[in-house]
């Protein structure tokens, strides 16, 4: 700097590392010092009392030496460049010794002390492996005793088949069936006759016919109420005798089966059962008995026992009446 007709002019120059800004800030307090000192000040007055208590010489300084800023690159940089940024200074002459009566002191500033940054320890933990007790086992080789058994025997329970207890028992079948009868068997004067395809039984202490049908249609047998009286009807129809239908060695049934046989719709008895096969109905003591799931069991006059299903069928039992 110099100081030209009462005004100072300035030469910037642009610092480019922290290190000049620094200077430069330096430079700048040292000028307001200066411009302080120049500055012209007014007469005394006597009035007041004011008096130069003392002269203050500035002695000429050296202007300070140029500084060229070299650029250091980031230490992450992939592309090394060097810049060397050149700042043009203009030399200035050594101030002229001034004296100028002043009631204040220079002072210099002094530059504060630079940080060096100091790295932060970095504490690196290492973990502690404790090792893992070995345990040694040692066998040792005994003798096994076992415990005596004694086998203490037990009388064993034999369960004794017991038959099913009936109120009522078979009497009449052999060997008796499965289940029970509803009521004992009643006994009392039947008659039986065979035919084409089917049997009849009258069982008189029931006042009705048995019907049993052989021809696979259904139903498979029927139980009618005998509406025959000896005195009223007639045992047979003549007529019947000389029909040219009736097959060879075959008869129309006479008195209670002749009249269910003539008087049904012949499609329900006659056209089913067809003509008797025994010229005479035979009569026998019927037993009949009927079991508590409803199936009637009634024997003939050849000792065989018929079965008779309710809403089913009707078979021979595997047995026989005594």
């Amino acid at each position: 700097m110099r100081q030209d007709g009462g005004g100072l002019r300035s030469v910037g120059a642009v610092l480019v590392s922290p290190v000049m800004t620094h200077l430069r800030s330096l430079a700048v307090i040292a000028l307001f010092a200066v411009l302080a000192a120049c500055s012209p000040r007014p007469a005394p007055d006597a009035g007041t009392g004011v008096r130069l208590l003392t002269d203050v010489t500035l002695v000429p300084t050296t202007p300070p030496p140029t500084v060229t800023p070299s650029h250091t690159p980031p230490p992450d940089a992939t592309t090394a460049s060097t810049e060397t940024p050149t700042q043009n200074v203009e030399r200035v002459s050594p101030l002229q010794i001034v004296t100028q009566p002043a009631d204040a002191v220079l002072v210099t500033p002094t530059l504060p002390p630079s940080k060096t940054p100091s790295q932060t320890p970095t504490s690196t933990t290492t973990p502690t492996v404790s090792p893992t007790p070995t345990v040694t086992v040692t066998a040792t080789a005994t003798t096994l005793l076992f415990p005596t058994v004694v086998f203490t025997p037990i009388p064993a329970v034999v369960i004794q088949p017991v038959d099913e207890l009936c109120l009522n028992q078979w009497t009449f079948i052999q060997p008796p069936p499965s289940g029970c009868p509803l009521a004992p068997a009643t006994v009392g004067q039947g008659v039986y006759q065979t035919f084409e395809r089917g049997h009849m039984i009258w069982v008189g202490q029931q006042d009705a016919i048995y019907v049993m049908f052989s021809d696979g249609l259904q139903p498979y047998w029927r139980r009618y109420v005998d509406t025959f009286d000896e005195n009223i009807h007639p045992w047979d129809d003549p007529a019947r005798n000389s029909d040219p239908a009736r097959p060879p060695n075959t008869w129309q049934p006479r008195r209670g089966f002749g009249k269910l046989w003539r008087e049904a719709p012949p499609e329900e008895i006659l056209n089913r059962v067809g003509w008797a096969t025994m010229e005479w109905e035979e009569p026998y003591s019927v037993k009949i008995v009927t079991r508590s799931d409803g199936t009637i069991f009634v024997n003939d006059s050849l000792g065989r026992v018929f079965m008779l299903s309710p809403g089913a069928g009707w078979t021979y039992y595997a047995g026989f009446a005594n």
